[in-house]
């Protein structure tokens, strides 16, 4: 595994270890403006961004049976998936969601690469879906935007500029919006600030978030294997006329001559470019193609990848088991701390003894529930102000129960426990055996 890789990563020369392609000897930024192209992959990548954008911007208005698609309500601790209520004590479920996501982005890299960098991040589909286009149709092709950025400011630059960056405003607010919809009780500011940082973004930090913020390139390797596909340069052919075509269109601006690199985020569109060039010099297409890394065949049977799809098998199990299996209320007993026993006279002047006990009880239904409550002991009574209550849909309430036991029996220790029932209007029973003290 090591030497098939020592051949893909090359060893750079020791002027450019640790050197940015985006960034010049004296350490400015280099805004790069990568060209143009027209291929197979570019035209599959539209499609795929097309899509992508435009679930972005419309998830957060879906909704199912009029509840939301997704949404994170954080002060009040409620969150929406497909349609389906979260509190906080399902917190185990999205700890399982969110472990199936990372699997499921190691097991996709072990076996197509960087695709996801390429092919589906918000980074990458936004920048080129959306922004690249912006300017392609304010300012004109990558050729006349290099010219405008070593031209002095005229006002027709001026104009074109203005227009841009209007056009990047409003989309850049448009994402923030959409964005912010999934969670509720954002203030203002928030959104003017997230709108800004995305203007930012992406205008001008670009392919730096991608080659020194975003951690997945540098952990590229260790998810990588010889057998991955990639987008390689066959460095066995001798066909490359030196064009720099590659590079021009390369959005992080990297030879991909030079084997597979932390900058590359595997978008292809370097294979396109070289495509083209080869079919006018007449000479074989695929000279830099999106194949395994060691030239092997592509199967899906190998250690890693089976030992990848079986923990994501288990943890979704696990996830379907306990959404299938989880109640559609969440009930908790817990004993009052400020005063847990008090000792009253009844009627007849008999001392007796009130254990008091919170019942906490949430409905995750859409439908209001009717909870009746009773008690499992002949020797103690159960107390409530209201019994049967109603708990409104997606509500949470917290009823107080008081069980009389009388001094004598409790000292004697003949009951010093009793089983409360809580049962809702769909016969459904949660029981619970609570402990009863006293001064002795």
């Amino acid at each position: 595994m090591r030497k098939h890789l020592k051949a893909i990563w090359r060893v750079k020369t020791k002027k450019e270890i640790g050197k940015l392609t985006s960034i010049d000897d004296e350490g400015h930024h280099i805004q790069l403006i990568p060209g143009e192209v027209k291929g197979t992959y570019k035209n599959l990548r539209t499609v795929v961004q097309f899509f992508l954008v435009l679930l972005f911007l419309i998830a957060p208005w879906i909704k199912i049976d009029s509840h939301p698609l997704i949404l994170f309500n954080i002060a009040s601790r409620e969150f929406y998936l497909w349609g389906v209520l979260f509190k906080s004590h399902d917190a185990p479920l999205i700890f399982l969601l969110l472990i199936t996501a990372v699997l499921g982005i190691s097991f996709v890299t072990s076996l197509w690469g960087r695709i996801w960098c390429g092919w589906a991040c918000p980074q990458t589909v936004f920048i080129d879906g959306v922004f690249r286009r912006i300017e392609l149709l304010t300012e004109g092709n990558y050729l006349e935007r290099r010219k405008i950025q070593n031209s002095p400011l005229t006002v027709k630059i001026f104009f074109k500029k203005s227009v841009k960056w209007a056009l990047f405003f409003l989309i850049s607010f448009l994402i923030a919006k959409s964005f912010l919809n999934l969670f509720a009780g954002v203030p203002d500011w928030m959104l003017w600030g997230l709108t800004w940082i995305l203007l930012f973004n992406f205008s001008w930090f670009r392919e730096q978030f991608c080659v020194v913020v975003c951690p997945y390139g540098r952990i590229q390797s260790v998810l990588l294997e010889p057998s991955s596909m990639a987008v390689v340069y066959d460095e066995k052919r001798t066909d490359c006329i030196n064009c720099n075509r590659c590079v021009e269109v390369c959005p992080t601006g990297i030879d991909i001559r030079n084997g597979l690199q932390m900058d590359c985020i595997g978008c292809t569109a370097c294979i396109d470019a070289c495509n083209t060039i080869m079919k006018k010099v007449d000479k074989p297409k695929n000279l830099i193609s999106y194949r395994t890394i060691d030239g092997t065949r592509f199967s899906f049977f190998k250690l890693k990848t089976c030992i990848h799809a079986l923990l994501i098998l288990i943890a979704i199990t696990i996830l379907v088991y306990n959404l299938n299996t989880r109640k559609h209320e969440n009930i908790a007993i817990v004993r009052a701390t400020e005063q847990p026993f008090s000792i009253v006279l009844d009627e007849n002047g008999n001392k007796q003894i009130l254990n008091h006990f919170k019942i906490h009880i949430t409905n995750q239904t859409y439908e209001n529930r009717t909870y009746t409550i009773s008690l499992l002991n002949n020797s103690a009574k159960l107390i409530t102000s209201v019994n049967p209550k109603v708990l409104t849909a997606k509500s949470t309430m917290t009823l107080h129960v008081f069980i009389s036991t009388a001094l004598v029996t409790l000292s004697s220790d003949q009951a010093t426990s009793a089983t409360l029932i809580i049962e809702n209007d769909k016969k459904e029973k949660h029981s619970e055996v609570v402990t009863l003290i006293g001064p002795t």
